[in-house]
């Protein structure tokens, strides 16, 4: 049964609502209208948002100090329009609900095409691209990724991208930005209709996609060239064919729509192995939820959809992701306080803290999460009577708040953690926190439009608002990309997005087409990275020692040596510049504690070594050849 939203409102009690009136919802007694409504006023208003990014982004290209201020004014536009439009209006359109739905995935999307329209810009887009331009070369799938291993054996991304290069022949940054595009706005679009299907209310359904577009990785991070981007619609799409499973009154409509949620978890389980355990995580809920919900409310086929996710998850990580346990083993040891890195972490706990005002965004977004979370769980949980396993599920789900706050304050890579698990626990969290926030700002047809009910109704829109204003600030304050790259511009050394530009793109490709595959590459994290990835050439670690002595030594020739490096990539940066992040290398003894950049001598010393050949010289990065010098 579908709970009425309104029924957190203390005044009288109201029956459960499914809202079944096709175009008009909480009419407020204004009739019916059609049509579009002012979709198209609130599109041109947050197009308007994000050509302020835009041009604040122009601006930090060209070094501009305002770029900095305009940016985050963009961003407050673009979250409080849809925001004060739900909140306010006593009357919206279903189309409206939706297009807002709709409206905030492409908005966010295209501040990320706005930061790099033509290139890929974050590290692991090029080990994925490695995995694809393998599948297009040999039309076969499960082949060696010299990067990142464990992305050859989830290969969904990579399939759906495939598919599209072969049938259009655009280039492989065209089409995956064409992929993850249409996959961020599938994400709001079936969260959408997931929190319709749960409490029968467009503006709240509506509300839930805009409080999920403030987690700390939604803007960038998940709707980059990953295959975490692909996965999460498709763990939403399961959770909404579960909840049309539960609701289906004839048995055969409701054995479709578990094949459906089957299929859709399959299409999880190859995508992505994070975002397939947090399906199992969620479906457990739901199992454990049947438990409190009336027996008419239960049945077989969830605990069934469980088990066949569950069996998928075992058998592919078991048969054919091997390389899964060796990649999620960092994370399990730096939860546990054993000094693990997570592969590609920001590393904000080492490398400095973030600016004042960034803390102090974060620690509020991260406050205002944890009141409402509880309060609107605790909603949910007294309306169990009138709700399926799903709403109970979700509601229960939304208490991972505290177990992210944990991870956030006691593990040693917490920021990165928290933010990566965000992803995960605002389904249930913007779904309850969607709940008491529309609750409390809309008046029911039944209440006064005018006199204190109105004032308090307006000042509680106005909370509302502010609300989700510092929701996003925060989650865009203490994500991704942090704030040293959270602007586009020149190179910087150790800087994620900021660190991709001419040089190491053109370096890295040369690499490809003329060096053996597979050969050991010691350089800067960074550089390193996109020779493994761009270059297929192997990604080696604990290379530090071989940048950190001015002269050659017995040590530096006993490390080739032991760890088979082949080349030795010298991008002249690193003795100009200081590590954003801080740090060059992986790992680096010297982490966080660099107060000037390396010496020159570090990277020249390799120009009179004996049996060191030059074979690549940019002007910026130079690659030498050690065949001769481990001898």
């Amino acid at each position: 049964m579908t709970v009425s939203v309104e029924s957190a409102a203390p005044e009288a009690e109201m029956p459960p609502v499914v809202s079944t009136e096709p175009v008009l919802v909480d009419d407020g007694n204004e009739g019916a209208r059609r049509g579009l409504g002012r979709v198209p006023e609130v599109a041109l208003a947050m197009a308007a948002a994000t050509f302020i990014v835009a041009v604040a982004f122009a601006g930090a290209r060209s070094g501009k100090s305002w770029a900095n201020d305009l940016f985050w004014l963009g961003q407050i536009v673009l979250y409080a329009i849809p925001a004060a439009f739900l909140l306010f209006r006593r009357s919206i359109l279903r189309a409206e609900a939706f297009g807002i739905a709709l409206l905030m995935p492409v908005a966010t999307f295209l501040i990320l095409a706005y930061y790099s329209p033509d290139q890929f810009r974050f590290i692991d887009e090029f080990q994925h691209a490695q995995t694809l331009q393998t599948i297009l070369a040999t039309h076969h799938l499960f082949h060696v990724n010299t990067s990142l291993p464990v992305s050859a054996q989830y290969p969904g991304l990579e399939i759906i991208t495939s598919a599209v290069v072969s049938l259009t022949h655009l280039s492989i940054t065209t089409s995956g930005m064409i992929v993850t595009g249409v996959a961020h706005v599938l994400v709001g679009a079936v969260l959408y209709f997931l929190v319709l299907e749960l409490v029968g209310r467009p503006r709240v359904a509506a509300f839930a996609t805009v409080i999920y577009a403030t987690g700390p990785h939604y803007q960038f991070f998940d709707s980059y060239f990953i295959y975490q981007t692909i996965a999460i619609p498709f763990l939403l799409l399961t959770l909404l064919a579960v909840v049309k499973m539960i609701k289906s009154d004839k048995a055969a409509v409701a054995n479709t729509w578990g094949a459906v949620a089957i299929a859709c978890g399959a299409v999880t389980v190859v995508s992505h192995h994070i975002t397939s355990y947090g399906l199992v995580a969620i479906l457990l809920l739901v199992v454990i939820a049947q438990l409190f919900v009336p027996r008419a409310g239960r049945g077989w086929r969830v605990p069934v959809v469980f088990i066949v996710v569950v069996g998928m998850v075992v058998g592919w990580d078991l048969g054919v992701a091997t390389a899964t346990w060796h990649y999620i083993r960092p994370i399990i040891d730096s939860l546990l306080g054993r000094g693990g890195v997570l592969p590609n972490s920001k590393r904000q706990s080492v490398s400095g803290k973030l600016p004042l005002p960034d803390t102090i965004w974060e620690y509020a977004s991260t406050l205002l999460l944890v009141v409402l979370a509880p309060l609107g769980a605790w909603q949910v949980w007294k309306g169990r009577r009138d709700e399926n396993a799903v709403s109970l599920g979700l509601g229960i789900g939304a208490l991972s708040i505290f177990i992210v706050l944990v991870v956030r304050v006691a593990s040693g890579d917490g920021g990165e953690l928290a933010g990566r698990a965000m992803s995960f626990a605002l389904i249930p969290i913007s779904f309850v926190c969607a709940i008491v926030i529309v609750a409390r700002a809309q008046t029911r047809p039944d209440r006064p439009k005018h006199g204190i009910r109105r004032f308090q109704n307006f000042g509680m829109a106005v909370l509302g608002t502010g609300v989700l204003v510092v929701l996003a600030l925060g989650g865009i304050a203490g994500g991704w990309p942090s704030y040293y790259a959270r602007l586009p511009g020149s190179y910087r050394v150790s800087a994620y997005e900021r660190s991709i530009d001419e040089h190491n793109l053109d370096a890295a490709t040369w690499a490809g087409s003329h060096l053996p595959r597979g050969g050991g590459v010691a350089s800067d994290d960074f550089t390193e990275s996109m020779f493994s990835s761009l270059g297929n050439q192997a990604y080696l670690r604990n290379l530090a020692p071989l940048f950190l002595t001015t002269t050659y030594t017995a040590g530096d020739r006993s490390l080739v040596k032991r760890q088979r490096i082949a080349f030795v990539v010298a991008d002249k940066r690193i003795t100009e510049q200081t590590p954003a992040a801080g740090f060059y290398f992986s790992p680096d003894p010297h982490q966080g504690n660099y107060k000037k950049p390396l010496a020159g001598a570090t990277l020249n010393k390799f120009n009179s070594v004996p049996g060191v050949s030059r074979i690549y010289d940019n002007g910026t990065i130079v690659i030498y050849d050690l065949a001769g010098a481990a001898k």
